[in-house]
């Protein structure tokens, strides 16, 4: 049993109409592999749940991963046990849209949401800017060296 927890950006704008139309087709999928989760989507942002047999979940998720439909995917988390409980075990896929006239009262929820994925591209933004360094520092150390012999 594996679940994976993962937020993303809409590529381009979707309608309601949209998202109803990508939640049943992945409720039909869900329900042949033995999936079960939750999909919130709110203005530009998805977040999802999904979770069953441990190969049908990696296949999913990387079908979601190759999804031009995404961007920005952000695992948040990942859990592997056999002994695993669904946290969704009666819905192949639930769908709540949290979309822009949704009750004040889920403003914190999407502003979680826009966090999570702004926190991604922050932490994309350092680890390139520590790999340039980095590369810029061996780099100057094998020049030094090379002058040196």
């Amino acid at each position: 049993m594996k679940r994976i927890r993962y937020a993303s950006r809409f590529a381009k704008p979707m309608l309601a109409g949209q998202i109803e139309a990508l939640a049943r087709e992945a409720a039909e999928h869900n329900a042949r592999n033995d999936i079960t989760g939750l999909l919130i989507a709110s203005g530009d942002l998805f977040f999802q749940i999904i979770e069953g047999p441990r190969l049908k979940v990696d296949e999913l998720y990387g079908r979601i991963l190759q999804d031009p439909r995404h961007t920005d995917v952000v695992t948040l988390m990942v859990e592997q046990a056999p002994a695993l409980q669904r946290l969704c075990p009666d819905w192949a896929m639930r769908k709540i849209d949290l979309g822009m006239e949704a009750a004040e009262r889920m403003e914190p929820v999407r502003a979680l949401l826009t966090l999570l994925v702004a926190h991604q591209e922050l932490v994309g933004q350092l680890r390139e800017a520590l790999e340039r360094t980095t590369w810029r520092i061996f780099l100057n150390a094998e020049l030094e060296q090379m002058h040196r012999e």
